[in-house]
């Protein structure tokens, strides 16, 4: 059960929540544009919990470098406080930061490209947000390729 989540007043995407909200849970995909620093980053994969969209899988939000994930991770969880010590956590080569109550993992475009070798489902996840698509990589264009094959 997710207890209120807090959202920082002073950015921008969060006088959009309850519009991104309805719109994550009545479509399958979503593009959201919106300026460096707005908050799409770290308010995005929380919108995905208070949608409901972890009822059933981990909501996966994928950077392209892994200090990104690390630090991303961190303050997602220090911003839901108590509960987001156990509801967020990280996945980066040889490091694996989460546990079975992780409901947001962020992981490397990479580390998301080698789970799918493994599941090309990808089963475990219930919503997968591509960060930072538009810096294009093979990684990044791969995953988006799997991500439509299973739309």
């Amino acid at each position: 059960m997710v207890n209120k989540i807090n959202y920082p007043a002073g950015l921008p995407i969060v006088r959009l929540k309850d519009e991104i909200i309805a719109l994550l849970k009545e479509h399958p995909v979503l593009i959201v544009a919106g300026e460096t620093g707005c908050g799409k980053t770290t308010q995005l994969p929380k919108m995905c919990l208070e949608a409901g969209l972890s009822d059933k899988g981990v909501i996966a939000c994928t950077q392209p470098r892994r200090i990104a994930a690390i630090t991303v991770a961190r303050r997602v969880a220090e911003e839901m406080g108590a509960q987001g010590r156990e509801m967020v956590g990280y996945k980066v080569r040889f490091l694996d930061r989460t546990s079975r109550r992780s409901r947001i993992k962020f992981l490397t475009d990479g580390m998301l490209l080698a789970e799918a070798a493994r599941d090309r489902y990808l089963r475990r996840y219930q919503f997968i947000i591509i960060d930072e698509a538009h810096e294009r990589s093979l990684n990044i264009d791969f995953l988006l390729g799997i991500l439509k094959r299973l739309r």
